[in-house]
């Protein structure tokens, strides 16, 4: 390829915080692991890691008595099961605010489900220490973590295995760290105008109102504040995970293409026009018409291209098919 052909942009190296259990560390109350083989295997690859074990952490020791969630579901403690007159919350949580400096450099962060200290949904809940359990809670560290970073992108080791619930945690996690070197590297009042001149398709491919939205806080000048920025991210998080439909990617994928057709012959356009008219009814993948746009935008050249994140967002080896649509 032509040196001075554009092609997609390098990935950042997202860094991570990880349960250590998860990476195969024996940290568990009984001295065992809970290795997840995609993230050891091949999403390490791509990532840094900051291993994390709260209950480990505040001394509770390897092996451990193991401690139970019991209480109101909007304050529950953390209460060894064999003694209920030991209470953990509050090391839990002050573990949560020392471990800060550190987790506010990461760009995400992966938890072990059911975890008393770690589960960000569904984690048992008895009412007292002795009754039956309801899974209705969320984690003691976990809920001091989403308190202290509510940008930071939060899932739980369980979406590794939903290709959908994975496309989205990698495009939340890809995008946070691109938002975070961008406030590192330069703080020029064009720069969020141009962070959501590449990111908009995407944001266009789930939601037009939101895309309005965020194109009017990257507007406002001369510099926008950190609230303005604040808002802005925490707006285009939340909307990367809802799933994208295929009407709206169509009409993105016929947005990028017009905007190469000024640089393609006659017959190139009209089998790029083809191929995505062929995704709309349904003949053609999403993944085969993302290659074709992509080969023509390398054809054309043109630098100005806006469609290189929306392509790839992350590394495509991360999801080893397709992603499917998930619910709304």
């Amino acid at each position: 390829m032509d040196s001075e052909t554009p092609s997609p942009p390098a990935f950042p190296r997202p860094r991570l915080a990880v349960s250590a259990c998860l990476l195969g560390q024996p940290v568990r109350y009984d001295g065992g692991h809970k290795r997840h083989a995609y993230l050891t295997d091949r999403l390490t690859a791509e990532v840094d890691l900051v291993a994390l074990c709260p209950e480990a952490g505040i001394g509770l020791g390897v092996p451990r008595p193991p401690i139970q969630l019991v209480g109101e579901a909007a304050q529950p403690r953390a209460l060894a099961v064999h003694d209920p007159g030991r209470d953990v919350t509050a090391s839990l949580q002050r573990h949560a605010r020392d471990r800060l400096a550190e987790l506010s450099t990461v760009h995400g962060c992966l938890l072990k489900r059911d975890s008393p200290s770690c589960g960000l949904r569904g984690v048992k809940l008895r009412p007292t220490p002795h009754s039956g359990a309801r899974r209705r809670a969320t984690g003691i560290f976990a809920a001091a973590l989403r308190s202290h970073l509510p940008l930071l992108p939060l899932e739980q080791e369980d979406a590794l295995d939903v290709p959908w619930r994975r496309e989205r945690f990698l495009l939340r996690l890809y995008t946070y760290c691109r938002w975070q070197h961008m406030l590192r590297q330069t703080r020029e009042a064009e720069a969020l105008q141009r962070f959501h001149q590449v990111h908009a398709p995407l944001v266009m491919a789930r939601s037009q109102a939101a895309c309005r939205r965020l194109a009017r806080y990257a507007a406002l000048q001369p510099n926008p504040s950190r609230c303005t920025q604040k808002k802005y991210i925490q707006e285009l998080l939340r909307v990367l995970g809802r799933p994208a439909t295929p009407a709206r990617q169509h009409q993105v994928l016929r947005w990028l293409a017009l905007s190469l057709r000024a640089r393609l012959d006659a017959g190139a356009y009209r089998q790029l026009s083809e191929q995505i008219q062929g995704f709309h009814h349904g003949f053609v993948s999403l993944p085969a018409v993302h290659e074709a746009l992509g080969r023509r935008a390398r054809e054309a050249g043109p630098d100005d291209f806006g469609g290189w994140v929306y392509l790839y967002p992350y590394p495509h080896d991360l999801v080893a098919t397709p992603p499917a649509t998930g619910p709304e």
